[in-house]
């Protein structure tokens, strides 16, 4: 069997004439199934790599498919990615290699950007978790997420891009939002640049609300809300930037948990009412941040024996 026609078929761009070929291939011997396992092996360590090799002689050299970005400017560090490659399938039934998942995995601190097998582009922040299959097979592209993720999606008008999570579903054709929705917060919302979406509550699937461009939702109280975006600076986490404007202290230490991936402990009363604005880069750390905000904050902190916990006082 051609691996550059393996390739194509592990990546969904394999014709008709193509995927009949493999299936053939795969009755004709138990070792070519084996075989196959294989190079699904290696086609994944190629796309993790980075890997821009071409198959197939006599076409012009490019990229091959998905490439995983790793910019030392604009990501902090090096970030986890765990491939889980579950291919169960009958060989009749050839289409279920879209069921093979990878996870990609991002530490506290750090950012990962790739590219899906449809195109579409994802940005995840620090303590983000996604899953999506090999190949987008099926009449819908879906993908999970736990935590917080930009997506510049490809358009397909006959298949729609659905982003599950579990507080609630984000549907789009083809556009830009940015959704969050860590598992471990009760906090979603979904903010939409450009496009349309639509946005269902998980726990009550028959409440769904249309965003136009500019818009976000959010769920308070087991209902969705929509409203106008105020400010579009939160989301240059992108760039490496928590931004916040005229926020409470204790949302800003929030967020700092979420990003760093530290639990921190408010004991200064003193600080409840108050208020900040002011951009930190990620890659400074959060000490760094926390000795700046002191400065007008007036207040004490320190770690806990295994630095698991920071203690503002």
């Amino acid at each position: 069997m051609e691996k550059g026609t393996l390739y194509k078929f592990f990546d969904g761009k394999a014709s008709r004439e193509e995927k009949e070929t493999v299936r053939i291939w795969l009755e004709s011997s138990p070792e070519n199934e084996q075989e196959l396992f294989r190079e699904r092996e290696f086609f994944d360590a190629m796309i993790l790599s980075g890997g821009t090799k071409v198959f197939g002689a006599g076409k012009k050299s490019r990229p091959f498919y998905r490439t995983v970005l790793f910019e030392a400017i604009k990501v902090a560090a090096v970030f986890a990615i765990t491939v889980t490659c579950g291919i169960y399938f009958h060989k009749s039934q050839i289409s279920k290699i879209g069921k093979s998942m990878n996870t990609i995995t991002v530490p506290a601190g750090q950012r990962a950007n790739l590219t899906l097998p449809d195109g579409t582009n994802v940005w995840l922040n620090a303590r983000s978790e996604m899953r999506y299959p090999a190949a987008f097979t099926g009449n819908k592209r879906e993908i999970t997420l736990d935590g917080e993720a930009y997506f510049e999606v490809a358009y397909k008008n006959d298949k729609p891009f659905v982003v599950r999570t579990d507080k609630g579903n984000v549907e789009v054709l083809g556009t830009k939002f940015n959704v969050e929705a860590y598992s471990d917060s009760e906090d979603f919302c979904t903010s939409l640049m450009e496009g349309v979406v639509r946005v269902s509550n998980k726990k009550k699937p028959s409440e769904s609300l249309v965003l136009a461009p500019n818009q976000q939702v959010s769920l308070a109280n087991g209902h969705l809300y929509s409203r106008p975006i105020a400010d579009f600076d939160p989301f240059r986490w992108k760039e490496g930037l928590i931004c916040f404007k005229n926020m409470k202290f204790k949302e800003l230490m929030s967020r700092f948990e979420k990003c760093f991936g530290m639990r921190i402990v408010i004991e200064n009363e003193r600080l409840d009412n108050y208020i900040c604005s002011g951009k930190f880069r990620v890659a400074d750390g959060i000490d760094n941040a926390l000795r700046i905000l002191q400065k007008d904050a007036k207040y004490t902190f320190e770690r806990n024996k295994d630095e698991s916990v920071i203690y503002i006082k």
